[in-house]
């Protein structure tokens, strides 16, 4: 196990976490309530895990129901399709996720060891080609394979969200020619090289 305290997220608040685990919890029941409204969140789920890695995630409901929480009715995460985007990944990879895990960061997670054995849930070449991607498409299949991959240990599920929007961030302005940030602890690549290589052997 990682003996890691959890960090705070960077572009996350803990009001983000809050409407983040309502709604994964909403996913996990056949009838639950999430912002006034009673859904079948197994249904929700199943639609969502049949459309990822495409552009009709976008027209699932499971999608939009926490693009409204999350970011139309939230005026700290701005209406742009960088955000939008972020979430569409967010949401390809936690409608995989077994449980909500928040005992150590995502990164560290997937270095930890697999039970009764001797390799991590994400071995570093492959973690390492995570950190590598060019592409949302490539970030996104990774995720997945990550997230899959720790089965029923589950994810950090709003370390995985700062993580995955924290990425669009820097994948947005390395395609238009912007520049970074100057702090290299806000970049994700260092932040979760930091995390993966500090859990426990």
């Amino acid at each position: 196990m990682s003996d890691i305290i959890p960090k705070k997220p960077i572009i996350l608040d803990d009001s983000h976490r809050k409407i983040i685990n309502e709604w994964f919890s909403m996913l996990q029941s056949r009838q639950c309530k999430f912002n006034g409204n009673t859904y079948n969140g197994h249904k929700l789920r199943a639609e969502l895990r049949r459309t990822s890695l495409s552009e009709f995630i976008l027209l699932q409901e499971g999608y939009n129901i926490l693009a409204n929480k999350l970011i139309n009715n939230d005026s700290k995460l701005a209406k742009t399709d960088v955000n939008y985007y972020a979430l569409l990944i967010f949401v390809n990879a936690a409608a995989f996720a077994e449980a909500n895990n928040d005992k150590a960061p995502f990164a560290a997670q997937l270095s930890e060891k697999i039970k009764g054995g001797e390799r991590n849930y994400l071995s570093q070449l492959r973690f390492e080609r995570l950190l590598a991607s060019e592409t949302t498409e490539e970030f996104c299949q990774g995720l997945i394979r990550a997230v899959k991959l720790r089965g029923e240990k589950g994810v950090n599920l709003i370390s995985l969200a700062d993580g995955i929007f924290l990425w669009m961030q820097e994948w947005y302005a390395r395609e238009h020619n912007l520049a970074g940030d100057i702090n290299p602890f806000a970049r994700l690549s260092v932040c979760w090289a930091m995390d993966y290589f500090s859990t426990s052997k």
